[in-house]
């Protein structure tokens, strides 16, 4: 990192990194010209309220309407330069500006679009429209544009990444979040590159079916979308029947209207500091290692993978700086298969001469594809381990069962009985050449790992028609058998991915790893990634959003905010910044105090806001149903548990316990009851 001097005391300061103090500019620059974060928007239509909400009237920290209650991003809110940028300078990439490009699918002519996938080419823009379907793609001013703006900013929180837009953060927490930022752009964040797959310099003559060619007719024509199920079934039956055709109901349960409740503080460490993540990716990509893989499910090995001497071992040969011992750790495994049936005491002798325990022979068994890449690629820099009481007693086990074929049955079959074998097992590590996946690139400059061209040579690039000639001699019309192409199978559905059809690849995940378009998704949320924008970690593709829950950072319910600070409150499964802990009705701070959570939001409220705006009443009585208070409740209809009796004339037997039926929202006992009053 490049440092800066101070003439007047003569420390040197780390100078921040260019795209930081780009980021800081213009975040400054937008500051002094936008309104405040809360006018953003005002007055916006609600997507999901419709006319109910009259505008969006942004809360001053919450991120919801005060009205409806919906996030900003559910209203029609036209851009801001405030939180609209932010996703792409944390990427070093410029935001995709809106295009015209011809979908066959769709029209005949080109149609304008919000957004389409950067550095592609139009053939290979147009068929990955065509992939994601009709109801995806963002053409201007439709409701897929709208929610593609929508998904952007919830799977990518702005306030994720810029502290101007959270709640008063202290210079404490602010230096944690712009350490997380950084942190993540230069380990995990990427954008999805669109490519072609297969070697398109070979041509096949393919005639159309029939049946083909009705399917294109209704693609094109629009008839798939008029032949769409549609719900028939009303969706509640008329609580009013014949008094001849009764339907009675079991005893209904009696219950408190609500549960008042107290919240519980909890401590975290500081998470920012001691974020596990890209030094594994890295490593791995020094070993030879594929880094598609979550190295955490086999604990032996991520712990040689997490090593701080080993990875600076690599560091200092790539420094050209001598190279210390590797010395994970100096204390020896202590044997713990001397109780395992299956192993011969000459066995048993032998494992306890080598030093290894059961997770490590477990290890080297099942994943010894990945042990052999690491050793040959330490032996080739020339690395020492001989003194690790890790590393060097798993060679010797691996060495041994080279050699000695009986023992290597012998722990093949014990490895093999224990219980969590499955889930440590890798997959086989596969060679990083995109040639033998079948995968050709696309046009992009910015993928930085040696992108091609998406179409045949001498197709798109050609500068002169001089060399048409010989381009359009290497590619010929033939029926003849051709070598087979390596499949390439979409990282998520595991389904084959046709040559010439369009996939996404992700350069942290590897170059052999494709996803359909339509498979690109969370790992955890199953949503579609917006502009490709993804996450890399443990071998998985996962939106902004999902990764925070993966590093185990706790995020504010209330704020929707990740949490920097070392205390903070948990409630109703969530958890709170101990200043946002408020009601969700008057924000009165219930640190300490009582609350009922709302049974749609599952939000804390105060006991007055409760009693006041939401507590049912009672039916019979019409007087209110304290949280206190045991009540039963029959749909939308409640009672006290006293005033739950037939309503019938003369009757006023309880129900409590019994079976009962409803008639104009008056409960009875039996159809004599019901006709006394009915």
């Amino acid at each position: 990192m490049s440092v800066r001097g101070n003439s007047e005391n003569c420390v040197e300061e780390p100078v921040a990194p260019e795209w930081l103090s780009k980021l800081e500019s213009r975040r400054e620059n937008l500051q002094r010209s936008t309104k405040l974060s809360h006018e953003v928007g005002a007055g916006a239509p609600c997507g999901e309220c419709g006319d109910k909400c009259p505008g969006l009237d942004l809360h001053f920290w919450r991120k919801v309407c005060r009205n409806c209650k919906c996030r900003k991003d559910q209203h029609k809110c036209v851009d801001d330069d405030l939180s609209s940028w932010a996703q792409f300078e944390i990427l070093g990439q410029i935001c995709s500006k809106p295009a015209f490009i011809k979908i066959k699918a769709l029209a005949s002519q080109p149609v304008q679009v919000d957004w389409v996938p950067p550095n592609t080419t139009p053939d290979v823009v147009s068929d990955y429209m065509e992939k994601l379907g009709a109801a995806k793609v963002p053409i201007a001013g439709s409701d897929a544009a709208q929610k593609r703006k929508q998904q952007l900013e919830f799977q990518v929180p702005p306030h994720d990444l810029n502290a101007a837009l959270c709640d008063n953060l202290t210079d404490a927490e602010a230096a944690q979040l712009q350490q997380y930022v950084v942190k993540i752009r230069e380990n995990c964040v990427g954008q999805g590159i669109v490519v072609r797959i297969g070697n398109m310099g070979i041509g096949f003559v393919e005639y159309i079916t029939p049946q083909q060619q009705q399917q294109q007719h209704n693609m094109l024509t629009g008839v798939d979308a008029y032949n769409m199920p549609t719900q028939q079934t009303p969706f509640n039956a008329s609580l009013t029947n014949d008094t001849n055709d009764l339907s009675f109901h079991s005893p209904l349960p009696v219950k408190n209207a609500a549960n008042a409740r107290f919240s519980a503080q909890m401590r975290q460490e500081t998470p920012a500091r001691k974020l596990k993540f890209g030094t594994l990716c890295n490593l791995a990509n020094n070993c030879g290692l594929p880094v598609n893989v979550d190295y955490e499910r086999d604990a032996i090995f991520a712990q040689i993978l997490h090593s701080e001497p080993l990875i600076q071992a690599f560091e200092n040969k790539c420094k050209g700086l001598p190279t210390a011992a590797v010395i994970i750790s100096p204390a020896q495994m202590l044997p713990d298969f001397m109780n395992a049936s299956i192993l011969g005491p000459a066995t048993k002798q032998k494992l306890k001469d080598i030093g290894v325990n059961v997770k490590a022979v477990q290890s080297a068994l099942l994943n010894s594809p990945f042990y052999d890449a690491l050793y040959d690629t330490l032996k080739q820099n020339d690395i020492r381990f001989d003194e690790c009481r890790v590393l060097a007693p798993i060679q010797a086990l691996r060495e041994e069962l080279l050699v000695n074929r009986p023992v290597a049955e012998e722990l093949s079959s014990f490895v093999t009985q224990l219980p969590n074998s499955a889930a440590i097992m890798y997959t086989s590590p596969t060679e990083n050449n995109l040639g033998k996946c079948g995968l050709s690139g696309s046009s992009s400059n910015d993928s930085g790992f040696g992108s091609k061209a998406s179409t045949p040579v001498g197709g798109a690039d050609m500068l002169t028609a001089a060399v048409l000639p010989s381009a359009f001699q290497q590619m010929r019309l033939t029926n003849k058998e051709q070598p087979p192409t390596p499949i390439v199978n979409c990282r998520d559905c595991a389904k084959p991915i046709p040559l010439g059809e369009v996939a996404v690849k992700a350069e942290r995940a590897g170059k052999e790893i494709a996803w359909h378009p339509e498979c690109f998704k969370c790992y955890t949320c199953r949503e579609l990634l917006a502009d490709l924008v993804y996450f890399f970690h443990g071998g998985q593709v996962y939106c902004g959003r999902d990764l925070a829950i993966n590093l185990k950072i706790p995020r504010c319910k209330a704020c929707d905010e990740l949490i920097f600070t070392k205390e903070y409150t948990a409630a109703e499964g969530a958890t709170f910044h101990i200043k946002h802990f408020c009601c969700y009705h008057c924000d009165t701070p219930l640190a300490g105090q009582q609350y009922i959570p709302d049974e749609k939001t599952n939000m804390p409220l105060c006991l007055k806001c409760y009693n006041e705006f939401f507590a049912a009443t009672c039916q019979r009585c019409n007087r209110q149903i304290e949280p206190t208070d045991q009540g039963v409740a029959w749909g939308d209809v409640h009672w006290h548990s006293a005033c739950f009796i037939c309503a019938g004339i003369d009757c006023g037997k309880s129900l409590i316990g019994g079976r009962f039926c409803v008639k104009q929202k008056m409960p009875f006992c039996s159809p004599t009851c019901v006709r006394s009053i009915i």
